[in-house]
């Protein structure tokens, strides 16, 4: 009886997915047949509701029509719609991240698709070079309608075009706009006071930041511990300096409960631009944080206890190529970030460092994407 019942359950199933993929080829086709309207689409899974980084300094500059979704995975069928619908009657789409829906619809020849990546560089393997819970194909498909793909210099546009399975022609450095800001001194006096307003803890302080990454094992996020007594740490902090901790956003679990410490603070929840504009010093392990402080010239030091076992491999020789010092235990943590003040060790390393990696950026990064936006309407 039971096998007669689970029998009857996966032909519902079937019959209920066939029916469902019917009415979703039919949206399409609606879709993809409705007036095609001069706008652009600025799509993005970072967030709810609002746009950060790359695709917000594009969104704020660019001053034709626009429209915009933000939401994080999963979607529900109402925002499946909507997305699809913005997509498939915009002339030029922009995202920051994957576009799952890409790959379930094939785009009219007048349209366009700008990927202005969140990230700068070339550090950890992403995409058809990583792990990941998409097949190969799949990958392909959502990359495969790229027009242009913004990257940080020209050193990287390869990867970029073997991560995303596209022709190196249309990965174009013209610059990462996030970094527009971070080469504005007003902008980043402005973004130091208002850290110190709400954190005075920071004012007067070395503050060293503390940007670890997430981990993950195919595609799925795992829980990480970074390896860190921070009892110890607390009490081999001196009075002048400071301990900040930001997460990476996927990061849920906090390392230690609020106020637990006298010198050691979670700030996950400030922005990244502010605490870096207050940082003396930043600690990471393969976050690409490290193109924001090469930009801005601050001191990095990369801890990382767990490299022999990390899941992703490295578009660059991690123990070579980094301009900063490698600390794989915490013993080691605190001489290094304070080495690292008092002298620049590889201050040649960090300039060729930012030559290959981020030599695009130059303050108009965010300009020529508009352009290029405004070219593709104009077509």
């Amino acid at each position: 009886m039971s096998k007669l019942i689970n029998g009857l359950i996966l032909i519902l199933k079937k019959i209920k997915r066939s029916i469902f993929g019917r009415i979703a080829s039919i949206y399409n086709f609606f879709c993809s047949h409705a007036r095609l309207r001069n706008r652009v689409f600025f799509y993005t899974i970072r967030g709810n509701g609002v746009l950060s980084g790359n695709i917000k300094c594009v969104y704020d500059a660019y001053d034709g029509e626009k429209v915009v979704f933000a939401k994080m995975l999963p979607h529900s069928v109402i925002d499946v719609a909507k997305a699809k619908w913005l997509l498939l009657t915009s002339k030029v789409v922009v995202t920051d991240d994957y576009l799952k829906y890409l790959r379930m619809v094939r785009l009219r020849k007048e349209q366009s698709v700008v990927q202005v990546w969140h990230a700068c560089g070339a550090f950890k393997r992403f995409g058809l070079d990583a792990p990941s819970k998409l097949t190969r194909d799949e990958e392909i498909r959502t990359h495969s309608q790229y027009t242009d793909v913004c990257v940080s210099s020209d050193y990287v546009r390869r990867f970029y075009a073997g991560a995303f399975g596209v022709e190196i022609e249309v990965v174009k450095a013209i610059g990462s706009p996030r970094t527009d800001n971070l080469l504005d001194s007003a902008y980043q006096f402005a973004q130091r006071q208002s850290i110190f307003s709400k954190q005075p803890i920071l004012e007067n302080k070395k503050v060293f930041v503390y940007f670890p990454t997430f981990r993950e094992d195919y595609g799925e996020i795992t829980d990480f511990d970074p390896e860190i007594d921070w009892n110890a740490l607390n009490e081999s902090l001196e009075n002048d300096e400071v301990f900040v901790v930001s997460r990476h956003p996927v990061m849920k679990k906090r390392f230690f409960e609020s106020g637990s410490f006298s010198k050691i603070i979670d700030l996950t929840a400030e922005p990244t631009e502010e605490l870096l504009a207050a940082a003396t010093a930043v600690i990471t392990d393969y976050s690409s944080i490290v193109f924001d402080a090469s930009l801005l010239s601050i001191p990095t030091v990369f801890y990382c206890p767990d490299y022999d076992t990390y899941e992703r491999s490295f578009y660059l020789d991690y123990e070579t190529e980094l301009p900063g010092k490698i600390v794989k235990n915490q013993e080691m943590l605190l001489e290094a970030v304070r080495s690292s003040l008092i002298i620049h060790e590889h201050e040649t390393d960090s300039e060729r460092f930012f030559e290959k990696e981020m030599s695009a950026c130059d303050g108009q990064s965010t300009k020529r994407i508009v352009e290029l936006i405004k070219e593709h309407l104009n077509q």
